[in-house]
């Protein structure tokens, strides 16, 4: 009878310790999957910040410089909010649209050389359909020419902390046609950018944040290339995402500087270089779950499996 209870209990003792140690894996792979899962992202260049501390939650490839294409008018966004701020600029401050800006290619607003816009309608139609018309339109408004703007613009980053990398060309981030030249910048000194307009000038987010808007000037409709604010698409959407700037280039590829605010914390996210536009979306979405830890809490899973062995406790209590 001894006998036979000794070896129930080594049998109990070795099935506790089973247990256990499968516990501790499984533990340990949930913990793993949950938190330590590097999300797959196809862009070339991708980081993933805290916006509050600067904290750097995912990188990859962070410190070398590629064309940036629109998502270098955070800069030309930057200085506009901060003239305003100084009091050098005011919203409702008219500017005249000069034969360059009127003529700038790509991305751009029905305003034609000649045209008196407030201030406010051409920051809306750079911030959200990323008109480059608009942009050279105030460059040239603030600084007198686009070239003397982009000095401010290259001042500005070094007073800011950004890299030597960091060199703007123009006030758009469009290619250079003369030149071939690019804005380029690194995903680090981008996320910096983001970081510092964000923190600097919170009131951006109540212009990038919005979907469509109709302009003062004739009243013009401008809609958002920022896909991922359209709620409706499963795909792209992210809670509380509320911006930022979005960038395309043939040099430059994809591109898209994200931000997102949710249970009192901030995230910014930069991809650069994605092959499709899709997939410049699909990657911020695959950033900003990773530092939200979009998946069961870890309190969940670990409840589950105490819960789970708990009930094996019982089982082998009753064997026993």
């Amino acid at each position: 009878m001894k006998k036979r209870t000794r070896r129930t209990r080594k049998i109990r003792e070795g099935q506790l310790f089973l247990l256990f140690v499968c516990l501790a894996i499984a533990l340990f792979l949930l913990i793993w999957h949950t938190y330590g899962k590097r999300p797959e992202v196809s862009a070339r260049a991708a980081i993933l910040i805290d916006a509050r501390s600067g904290e750097v939650i995912y990188a990859k490839d962070t410190d070398t410089p590629y064309p940036v294409a629109s998502m270098s008018k955070m800069m030309t966004e930057y200085l506009v909010l901060e003239h305003i701020r100084n009091g050098a600029l005011t919203w409702e401050e008219h500017v005249t649209v000069s034969r360059k800006a009127a003529h700038t290619t790509g991305a751009s607003i029905a305003i034609q050389e000649g045209d008196q816009l407030r201030v406010r309608d051409l920051f809306i139609g750079m911030a959200l359909p990323s008109a480059n018309n608009a942009a050279v339109a105030l460059a040239e408004h603030i600084a007198g020419s686009e070239t003397e703007f982009v000095r401010m613009m290259n001042n500005k980053a070094r007073e800011l902390g950004l890299s030597s990398y960091t060199q703007f060309v123009n006030a758009t981030g469009l290619t250079e046609e003369a030149t071939g030249r690019n804005t380029m910048m690194t995903a680090a000194d981008v996320a910096a950018l983001a970081f510092h307009l964000v923190n600097d000038f919170p009131e951006i987010l109540d212009y990038s944040a919005v979907q469509a808007y109709e302009l003062e000037f004739r009243d013009l409709s401008v809609f958002s290339t920022n896909d991922m604010l359209h709620s409706t698409n499963p795909s792209y959407h992210v809670q509380g995402l509320d911006g930022l700037k979005t960038g395309y280039t043939a040099a430059a590829g994809y591109c898209f500087t994200g931000t997102a605010a949710r249970d009192g914390k901030r995230l910014i996210s930069v991809v650069m270089g994605s092959p499709t536009t899709e997939a410049r979306f699909m990657d911020t979405k695959a950033l900003m779950s990773y530092g939200y830890h979009d998946s069961p809490s870890l309190s969940y899973y670990i409840h589950r499996l105490f819960s789970r062995a708990q009930s094996t406790w019982v089982q082998i209590g009753r064997l026993s």
